[in-house]
């Protein structure tokens, strides 16, 4: 095959290939995509293929990075905005619950990896009267990391000094078994992680010497299957681990 020939057919193999119009596409996206993608065609043609697919990779996992944090809410959801937030047809929402005084209740929304872990320790500095219980609501976390665990060794210490009692609701799969492979399941005592609200704030009333309520008829199970065959999940009464 002469050389020319060639040459045309690998021209026309390699504009196929290349989907300009997905290019051009790409561009209309968010700047920081763009970005990526700029970064990545310009190493690809002025350097080498490897070390332009090695920083697009490192760009896009930072950019992801960033994009989860800043996702990811916690707050004080019986004290600010986040209880307002909730939907109204969410059977679980905090306010439709009796929260005594005494008790405070925190949420996380969204995954508690160490780019959420300084909102986390932000937001627990709001606090300016040590609860004597502090409920950490965890339903919407699917995934921790160790930077995560460590915010949590943190408020376990800090409630302790304090004279706080810290319980654990809506506890996923993932989650559990990250704090019983690191001890600290063991360290806050299975009896205060639940998961649900309702089973979370009985053992609130319980600590505070008031009658335990019932759980309303339209309350949902808020933790996934996977929790039930979880090791740690055998020691969590099981009609508060029910799946949703």
């Amino acid at each position: 095959i002469p050389m020319a020939t060639l040459a045309g057919i690998l021209m026309v193999v390699a504009y196929n290939m290349s989907e300009w119009h997905l290019f051009v596409k790409l561009f209309k996206g968010p700047k920081s995509d763009v970005l990526v993608l700029l970064n990545t065609f310009l190493l690809t043609v002025f350097i080498d293929l490897t070390v332009a697919i090695q920083v697009g990779v490192l760009l896009a996992a930072l950019l992801f990075m960033r994009r989860m944090a800043e996702v990811t809410q916690v707050g004080y959801i019986t004290r600010t905005l986040l209880a307002e937030e909730e939907e109204e047809e969410d059977p679980n929402a905090i306010r439709s619950r009796y929260v005594p005084d005494g008790v405070e209740v925190f949420e996380i929304n969204g995954p508690f990896f160490f780019g959420a872990a300084d909102k986390f320790k932000d937001a627990l500095n709001q606090i300016e009267k040590p609860p004597r219980v502090l409920i950490l609501r965890m339903r919407k976390v699917l995934s921790l990391d160790a930077t995560g665990l460590m915010a949590l060794e943190d408020v376990l210490a800090r409630t302790r000094r304090e004279g706080s009692l810290l319980i654990l609701s809506g506890v996923h799969a993932q989650p559990l078994v990250a704090m019983q492979r690191s001890g600290f399941l063991d360290r806050v005592g299975e009896e205060n992680v639940f998961g649900n609200i309702d089973d979370a704030l009985n053992r609130a009333y319980e600590v505070l010497g008031l009658p335990p309520r019932e759980r309303p008829p339209q309350a949902r199970p808020e933790v996934r299957r996977e929790m039930e065959d979880t090791p740690a999940a055998a020691s969590i009464d099981p009609s508060s681990a029910h799946a949703s």
